[in-house]
């Protein structure tokens, strides 16, 4: 069988009505945007390109055996999503490659499938027979950027388990570097502080800590209750008030710009790259470090010494006990992904090197090992919607060895799945309050005393023991549920 044929059967059976997910990253990483042409190079039958075309991208697509009369053309990103897997021959994979890469003006995406699961084929030549019939080259990460990397003289940047961006265009890659790092996060704690300041009892009570200078007495106002209803704990109220009250001073401000700033340029490093000329920066990144710094290469110099502490467990340990948010244990520190950006630089930076490895996860739940040599990303199913959300899979990553293990919950008849979910969620998070008062209810029901309800079969039990339906974030009896 040669390798169109083969490209061919495996294409035969790939149906899909959404974008890929090489393209899906290339368009969240804007290296797919508006006004910017694509060429899907081995685009099967054409998903990709219709999708994009629909969007108002100008796409066009070729592949071996739907489109073989399709133009080649030159385009500003080239995609080549899942071909190299199929081609037999190392030479041919390695020629495929380049001439993609010479199609592309600003960018090459390229995409090979690194899925464990494949390794029960047959063995064949480099690769596996799979149950189909068809060939599978079966990379791992590390072995996928070396060829990338090698086979066109570039560096690759791990956008995704499997998905490499190339870049042709020097100034496009200063883009993605730059945006990839310097990038603010969302605070959600603004959006909570908001909602309190609108709320008409709120206000009211805000205008009365303004006039008292302290919290009231209960006597002093009498509408507590109704704001516990609407916004939590008494505690979680005085720290709404706290932020209204207080907001953050000029020299706070300044000093969390400061370690985002160090975090950002320590990741270009992290990445590979040399640091980037000033006049290449954002704008007001560069306003930052004027004001921030004597000069950049100052900025750039304690940036680096900065980089050396992912390699000290010392450090990472102090960063992890300096942490008041997520949830720690002896071995390991469990957060949300909401609180990232809360993180101490450090724990931020070891995250982003594990990023440099498998790339964007979709995760719930990130766990850093203490020592710092170890990240796991945890995804849970419906982690929004549901109480105890189930593990649908967890991506662990090795730092010093630079590799990754999966494993996938997805079909198991008894997965893990979560309790007290609160602890992972900060207070002005907006399911903090009704998970905390769910775990009130089930801590006073002697639920959560078992050492086995940490899998969804076991916790059924416990739930069944005790004559108890879950519906929602609420506990009631099998006769009210029906």
């Amino acid at each position: 069988m040669n390798d169109q044929e083969t490209i061919a059967r495996h294409r035969t059976a790939i149906r899909r009505f959404q974008y890929s997910k090489p393209v899906s990253l290339a368009m969240s990483h804007r290296l797919i945007r508006d006004g910017c042409t694509v060429l899907d190079y081995g685009c099967g039958r054409g998903e990709d390109v219709g999708l994009l075309q629909k969007s108002g991208v100008a796409a066009e697509g070729w592949d071996p055996y739907f489109r073989p009369d399709a133009p080649v053309h030159a385009a500003d990103v080239v995609n080549l999503g899942y071909v190299l897997n199929v081609i037999e021959n190392p030479q041919e994979r390695a020629e495929t490659l380049r001439k993609a890469y010479a199609l592309a003006r600003r960018a090459l995406v390229v995409a090979v499938r690194v899925d464990q699961s494949l390794d029960r084929g047959i063995p064949f030549q480099d690769g596996l027979i799979t149950s189909r019939g068809a060939f599978q080259k079966i990379y791992t990460q590390a072995e996928f950027r070396e060829f990338v990397g090698v086979t066109l003289g570039v560096r690759p940047y791990v956008a995704g388990l499997g998905v490499t961006y190339a870049f042709k265009e020097r100034a496009e890659e200063e883009k993605y570097v730059s945006e990839t790092a310097f990038q603010r996060a969302v605070n959600y704690q603004k959006n909570a502080v908001a909602e309190f300041e609108n709320d008409p009892v709120g206000a009211a009570l805000l205008q009365l800590v303004k006039q008292l200078g302290r919290l009231p007495l209960p006597e002093e106002f009498l509408d507590y209750e109704r704001l516990e209803a609407a916004f939590g704990s008494r505690q979680r109220i005085s720290r709404l008030l706290w932020k209204a009250v207080h907001p953050d001073s000029l020299d706070d401000v300044q000093k969390r710009r400061r370690e985002e700033l160090l975090v950002a340029l320590a990741m270009i490093r992290l990445q590979g790259g040399k640091p980037m000329p000033f006049r290449t920066l954002p704008q007001d990144v560069q306003a930052d470090i004027k004001s921030l710094w004597t000069t950049y290469q100052q900025a750039v110099k304690e940036s680096e010494a900065f980089l050396f502490g992912i390699g000290n467990p010392a450090l990472v340990k102090e960063a992890v006990g300096g942490v008041r948010i997520g949830k720690r244990l002896p071995e390991d520190f469990y957060f949300h992904l909401s609180q990232e950006s809360f993180l101490p630089p450090l724990l931020r930076l070891i995250v982003f090197a594990a990023r440099q490895i498998v790339g964007q996860v979709e995760a719930d739940l990130i766990k850093v090992s203490i020592d710092g040599r170890k990240i796991s990303f945890l995804r849970y199913a419906d982690f929004d919607q549901v109480p105890h959300p189930e593990l649908a899979y967890s991506l662990k990553v090795y730092l010093p060895k630079a590799a990754h293990s999966f494993r996938d919950y997805s079909d198991s008849a008894n997965p893990p799945l979560l309790h007290r979910k609160e602890a992972f969620l900060d207070e002005l998070h907006p399911d903090y309050q009704k998970s905390a008062q769910l775990t009130e209810k089930e801590e006073a029901l002697g639920l959560l005393g078992r050492p086995d309800i940490g899998f969804r079969n076991s916790w059924r039990a416990a739930l069944d023991e005790k004559g108890i339906v879950l519906k929602g974030y609420e506990l009631i009896s099998p006769e009210t549920a029906s």
